[in-house]
C-alpha cells in the first residue's frame, strides 16, 4: 500500500469538513408542518387512543406532552410505534414509563417520530447506505447546538422494512394525519458519538491507538478524533477488534502491542483508518446483499485507492485481503454513526 499511504495527505481534513456539512441535513426542522390536505379517518392520536395494543406507548405520549400535537389534524407526522408487546421485549413496561423522568421519556418518544412528513413504505428507498430522516429529538448539550436534530434511518430491501436495525412489523398505517409504522422493538436514541462509544469498548483499543497515531502532526480540528467526535458527521465504521490487529502485526513482523502503530510511517496509518470508514450511515439490514464494490474516506481523498467489496453475508474485503472479514458485532450506534466489528484488518494495497 506504498503509493497510496504516500500520497494521502491533508487534503483529507477539507474533505471531511464538507462531507459533514453536506450530509448533515437535520438542521432547522420545524416542530410540525401545517397538514394542508388531512384525510378523514383517526389521527394518530386517537389510533393510540383506541388501539389496545398501543397502550404503553400512550401513556409515553402523553407523559411526554405530545398527545395533543399527534391528535391534531392540522400537524403531520410517520410515527414509529412500538407495541406494547415491543415495548415489553425492549425491557421497558409501562411502569418503567411512569417511572423515568418525563425528560427521558420525551426523548424516547420524539426520537420515534418524523414531524412535517407522512412517509409511506412506498417512499422509503431501498438505498445504500441509509436514508437520514430528521426526527423531533433535539440532540442536548453538551454535544452539539439546540438547533440539531437526531435523526433515524428507515431501509427497505425487498418487503422488508427497518427503521435503524428495528425491523418493522406492521407498516403503512394511513391516518388522518400522518402514517404510523409499528415496530418490533422500542428505537432507542444513541447517547454517545462514535469515539466515545468505541473507546469504551475494551476489544477496540487498538482502533483507539491507530486513530492517534494516524492523527500524529494533524492540527486539532482535523484530526480523525475530531472528525468521529463531531455529532454533525455521519459515517459506518468497520471497527477491526484487537485481536485483528494483532494478527495484523504479525504478519508483518511487529511487536503485537499498540505501540506498533508509531512504527509505521503516519500516512499508512492514516490510509489504514480511512479505509475503514465509510461516508455514511448502513445498519447491517442495509448492507449491499451481493459482492458490492462500495467507496470510503480513503477512495474520496485519493480517486486511485481502491474500493472496499461489501456483501451483507460474507463481511468486507479490502483490495489486498486474500478473504472476507467477517461482521463479529455489527449495529453499534452512536449519534453521529454506527460501527460493526470485524475480525480482519482492511488493507486497500
Amino acid at each position: 500500500m506504498k503509493k497510496i499511504c504516500n500520497s494521502f495527505s491533508l487534503m483529507l481534513p477539507l474533505l471531511v469538513l464538507t462531507i459533514i456539512v453536506s450530509t448533515s441535513c437535520n438542521k432547522d426542522v420545524p416542530a410540525a408542518e401545517p397538514n394542508l390536505f388531512p384525510s378523514s379517518g383517526s389521527t394518530i392520536g386517537e389510533v393510540l387512543n383506541t388501539n389496545p395494543n398501543f397502550s404503553i406507548l400512550k401513556a409515553a405520549v402523553t407523559k411526554a406532552g405530545m398527545l395533543a400535537a399527534v391528535s391534531d389534524k392540522n400537524n403531520v407526522f410517520t410515527v414509529f410505534a412500538p407495541s406494547d408487546a415491543a415495548f415489553t421485549a425492549s425491557g421497558i413496561p409501562l411502569a418503567a414509563i411512569n417511572a423515568l423522568p418525563a425528560a427521558s421519556v420525551t426523548s424516547i418518544v420524539q426520537y420515534h417520530i418524523i414531524p412535517g412528513r407522512k412517509l409511506m413504505s412506498s417512499a422509503i428507498p431501498t438505498s445504500f447506505p441509509n436514508v437520514q430522516m430528521p426526527t423531533s429529538f433535539i440532540i442536548p448539550a453538551p454535544n452539539t447546538n439546540p438547533l440539531v436534530r437526531f435523526s433515524n434511518f428507515p431501509s427497505k430491501r425487498g418487503d422488508k422494512l427497518w427503521v435503524n436495525n428495528i425491523p418493522i412489523v406492521t407498516p403503512d398505517v394511513d391516518a388522518a394525519n400522518g402514517a404510523i409504522h409499528v415496530t418490533a422493538a422500542v428505537v432507542s436514541p444513541p447517547s454517545r458519538v462514535l469515539l466515545d462509544t468505541i473507546s469504551r469498548e475494551a476489544d477496540m483499543s487498538y482502533l483507539v491507538a491507530a486513530i492517534l497515531a494516524a492523527d500524529a502532526g494533524v492540527p486539532t480540528g482535523s484530526r480523525f478524533q475530531d472528525y468521529l467526535a463531531n455529532p454533525l458527521a455521519n459515517f459506518t465504521v468497520l471497527a477491526p477488534t484487537n485481536t485483528a490487529f494483532m494478527a495484523m502485526f504479525t504478519a508483518q513482523g511487529l511487536p503485537v502491542s499498540p505501540a506498533s502503530f508509531s512504527r509505521l510511517p503516519a500516512t499508512t496509518v492514516r490510509a489504514i483508518v480511512a479505509y475503514h470508514v465509510l461516508m455514511g450511515r448502513a445498519f447491517a439490514a442495509n448492507l449491499p446483499t451481493a459482492a458490492t464494490p462500495v467507496p470510503t474516506l480513503l477512495s474520496a481523498s485519493l480517486p486511485t485507492a481502491p474500493l472496499l467489496t461489501i456483501d451483507a453475508t460474507q463481511g468486507a474485503r479490502g483490495a489486498k485481503n486474500p478473504s472476507y472479514s467477517k461482521v463479529t458485532a455489527p449495529d453499534r450506534h452512536a449519534i453521529n454513526g454506527v460501527y460493526h466489528k470485524i475480525d480482519r484488518v482492511l488493507l486497500p494495497q
